[in-house]
């Protein structure tokens, strides 16, 4: 293996995302960032309403989460792209390889993603389908509560899942894209307890099995928007959480800037950029790697998942599998076998 170069090590988080100068606060920060303040990029003076409006409207925006249990993995998501909103809640059978899908579009405007993670609600509410992630860090929750109602054509759904922050590890990024746009995003791995129903079929969580990803996401991404993304999380016999989250995108200076890193308990450990491959197309085997060889994962999917828009998918191109994965990472002072953990890649190309 060659001589691998770590990211700088994570410091203490800055009092907001945006600082009093209208500059991004670039950096890779422990925990929370109390205040989430995008817009303040558009400076001030002449013209600052409309700037902002304009940045408003590029800037996108979603809180989403992966939860579950030995048996079951689910995806879901308040997702503001401004042009239109989207309510997502999608459970897995990881053995079964079967997916239960619970989504719908909706005017932007009738959702709301929250800036800001304490005393705030991500929510919307749309076609019979409600979502609400309530976020109280600083009495150590995180609460997700997602139903939909029954009709002739399909089942009722209830999850309601609180995740322990007080017990989780934090991976707060504000990266670059350019000099005056950035990627903020918050990611913490940690267990969880609670349910998930669907008709009258109790699907989990086991006890003591549970777990939870936070992503917090609010980015000024180029356009077209693309990346490609892998994570994965279990928990071990002793009931710690183990997990990985691996991108590659848009990022400037990924060896320093990047959202790369492993899980164990309530301790992150950064890792180098890293590339996705994916020579069978999105279903087929990726294979996740750095060059120096501390990132070794293959991606085997088992479940298809897409959203595409516009003619020939002209305006959004967005691939989700689900599946197993395999191979070792090695961070500075920690590694982990992936061996057996099952999770979600994406692979992105939005113009919205």
């Amino acid at each position: 293996m060659n001589t691998v170069v770590f990211p700088p090590a994570a410091v203490a988080p800055p009092q907001s995302l945006v600082s009093g100068s209208g500059h991004y606060n670039f950096g890779t920060y422990t925990g929370a960032i109390p205040t989430i303040n995008p817009l303040d990029a558009a400076g001030t003076g002449l013209f600052a309403s409309a700037r902002r409006r304009i940045r408003d409207v590029g800037l996108k925006e979603w809180e989403a989460f992966q939860l579950g249990d030995d048996d079951h993995f689910a995806l879901g998501a308040v997702y503001n792209a401004k042009s239109l909103g989207l309510l997502q809640v999608l459970i897995v059978d990881k053995q079964a390889a079967t997916i239960s899908r619970f989504e719908t579009k909706l005017p932007s405007n009738l959702l709301d993603v929250a800036r800001g993670l304490d005393g705030t609600v991500s929510s919307g509410e749309f076609a019979g389908l409600k979502i609400a992630i309530s976020n109280e860090f600083s009495a150590g929750s995180l609460t997700v509560d997602a139903t939909r109602r029954a009709t002739a054509l399909r089942p009722e759904m209830d999850l309601h899942v609180t995740g322990a922050v007080d017990r989780a590890g934090h991976l707060v990024i504000v990266h670059p894209f350019n000099d005056t746009s950035a990627l903020y995003s918050h990611k913490a791995m940690m267990p969880a307890t609670g349910s998930i129903t669907i008709d009258d079929e109790h699907l989990g969580l086991a006890d003591g099995r549970g777990f939870l990803i936070l992503d917090d996401h609010h980015g000024d991404y180029p356009r077209p928007m693309k990346y490609g993304w892998v994570t994965g999380i279990r928990r071990t016999a002793a009931g710690v959480v183990e997990g990985f989250n691996l991108t590659a995108n848009q990022i400037r200076n990924p060896g320093v800037f990047n959202e790369n890193a492993i899980w164990i308990g309530d301790q992150v450990h950064r890792l180098p950029a890293v590339s996705v491959e994916r020579p069978d197309g999105p279903w087929g085997t990726w294979f996740i790697r750095d060059r120096s060889g501390a990132v070794d994962v293959t991606f085997t999917p088992t479940v298809q998942s897409t959203q595409h828009v516009g003619p020939r998918k002209a305006l959004a191109e967005y691939y989700a599998p689900y599946g197993w994965y395999e191979g070792t990472i090695e961070a500075e002072k920690a590694s982990l076998t992936v061996d057996g953990m099952f999770g979600v890649g994406e692979q992105k190309r939005i113009s919205v």
